[in-house]
């Protein structure tokens, strides 16, 4: 028999089920905890503005048991090991979540559970989770590029699958424990005789390493510069539709921006002469980045678009916070 997982993403985290499958001992009785996949709310009890956990994105649970008559917070020291880190990967042709053994609930006592995402990263030499949580020492994004690092809210004293965000299963709400940055670009107007083509942007001295303990980020070590685009030939900019710069979105470590991280801008500026010809002119801008957001927090998702004017050659920055957690938009205007 197998065991079916609820995972519920948010804007705020992905909501989860868990569990598994039977063991030989007359303690448990052989009653199979089953999971569905659902799409996540938006935030937490809010079942509007839901993301689909991705299918393809395997994650690690475990889990300890308690007697009847026990509690998490009164007496963990005694749990024992019930789930140890399984990997919970979707099975397609069944349609639900399940890790190679099956498990089912104790027929006395509670489970308490715990799980993080991807299941990859228990490959990394600083992991280590117990009774207090995960653990993640000496995490470097620029060699673990845009791996988005999530840690579950402790499931307490479960005894059954519940209704939780309208679903039945062992809740289990996923954090994103980085944060993402975009950045676009435009033009605030189109201008006769002039195009714009953006060469360069790169965000100097930002802190790129840590490590997570207690559901904090500690140790960030000496800041670096992280190129986000660099192209020669450009990109050629208009008003219409702001262009994404680089690739994707790049995960980036929660930090309070420091006094000395700028966003380091160049772009081409050709103006076709009258008569004939033209004249192209580089143009160099350094901008405070924490003018714009003072801190990059957990859970945040943060695009800058970058909207340039010819007419006093200032960068205005329209600046918003959304998908995993949002706090409002901001503008800047640099001179």
């Amino acid at each position: 028999m197998r065991k079916r997982i609820i995972i519920l993403l948010t804007g705020v985290g992905i909501a989860l089920a868990g569990c598994m499958e039977e063991k030989v001992d007359n303690n448990f009785l052989p009653e199979e905890i089953s999971f569905q996949v659902v799409e996540a709310p938006s935030a937490r009890g809010d079942m509007t503005g839901k993301t689909e956990y991705p299918k393809s994105l395997p994650f690690g649970a475990y889990a300890y048991f308690l007697p009847a008559g026990s509690t998490w917070d009164a007496d963990k020291v005694s749990a024992e090991v019930y789930i140890n880190d399984a990997e919970i990967s979707y099975d397609n042709t069944n349609a639900n979540w399940h890790a190679a053994t099956t498990y089912y609930w104790p027929k006395q006592g509670s489970l308490t559970f715990f799980a993080y995402s991807p299941k990859t990263i228990a490959s990394h030499a600083g992991f280590s989770y117990d009774k207090e949580g995960i653990t993640l020492n000496g995490w470097d994004i620029n060699a673990n590029p845009n791996v988005d690092f999530m840690v579950a809210d402790i499931a307490k004293n479960k005894r059954g699958n519940e209704d939780n965000y309208a679903y039945n299963g062992v809740p289990t709400l996923f954090r994103h424990k980085l944060a993402r940055v975009s950045v676009k670009a435009k033009l605030d107007d189109a201008y006769e005789n002039k195009t714009i083509n953006l060469t360069s942007v790169e965000l100097t001295n930002i802190k790129t390493k840590g490590n997570y303990v207690n559901n904090n980020w500690t140790g960030q070590g000496a800041p670096e510069n992280i190129q986000v685009y660099n192209d020669a030939s450009g990109l050629l900019l208009n008003k219409d539709a702001a262009i994404e710069i680089g690739t994707q979105k790049r995960i980036v470590m929660p930090q309070a921006l420091a006094q000395d991280a700028y966003f380091k801008i160049k772009y081409n500026l050709t103006t076709t002469i009258a008569g004939g010809g033209t004249d192209t002119q580089l143009i160099e801008k350094d901008i405070l980045i924490k003018n714009v957001t003072p801190a990059w927090y957990t859970n945040n998702d943060i695009t800058y678009t970058l909207i340039i004017s010819l007419g006093t050659n200032y960068i205005e920055f329209d600046t918003s916070v959304t998908d995993w957690v949002g706090y409002g938009n901001m503008d800047l205007t640099i001179e």
